[in-house]
């Protein structure tokens, strides 16, 4: 009887091993920006093309903000924005999110940008800039996926008056998840 249990577990487990194991992959994509421009209100008319991106304001004056394009492809579901690790952070590292009235394009300056048009959510981060940032105020980070590919834009602005945040927008930063 013992030997007929044994042989019995032993085909068993031969089958088994067989046997395609599930899926373990991630299935949430994660996208990043296609490009992001710095705009400077001390430089209205300069487009500052860049990897590092960032929002900043000293003493209430000297403006800097951040445009961002992500182009999403045909999903399912929901898709989520969200930010984590900043490379500098200081002052109340709060950056607010936006969306533009259309993708933000190379060329564009604070005077000649998308207009800013719907506040998504706040954003803290860390006082390391480490980690995910603490979502402050959401108004709509989480939406239906596109069911074709589509581009979007958006604006990231400092909050209160000594505030500074930058990323690597290739390593870190905001992402959009579907």
């Amino acid at each position: 009887m013992k030997f007929t249990l044994i042989t019995t577990v032993s085909i068993l487990s031969t089958l088994a091993s067989g046997l395609a194991l599930p899926d373990l992959t991630p299935r949430g994509a994660v996208i990043r920006p296609d490009i992001a421009i710095v705009i400077k209100e001390d430089f209205p008319t300069t487009s500052f093309p860049t990897t590092t991106a960032e929002v900043s304001r000293s003493n209430g004056q000297h403006n800097v903000k951040t445009l961002l394009a992500f182009t999403v492809p045909a999903c399912t579901g929901k898709c989520t924005v969200s930010f984590s690790d900043a490379t500098t952070a200081t002052g109340s590292r709060r950056m607010q999110f936006f969306t533009t009235g259309s993708p933000p394009t190379d060329g564009n300056t604070w005077t000649s940008k998308p207009y800013t048009n719907i506040h998504k959510g706040t954003f803290t981060t860390s006082s390391s800039g480490a980690g995910a940032a603490t979502v402050v105020e959401d108004f709509g980070l989480t939406f239906d996926c596109p069911s074709t590919s589509t581009k979007y834009g958006f604006e990231v602005q400092p909050v209160w008056d000594n505030d500074s945040v930058t990323w690597d927008i290739k390593k870190a930063g905001f992402i959009i998840t579907c």
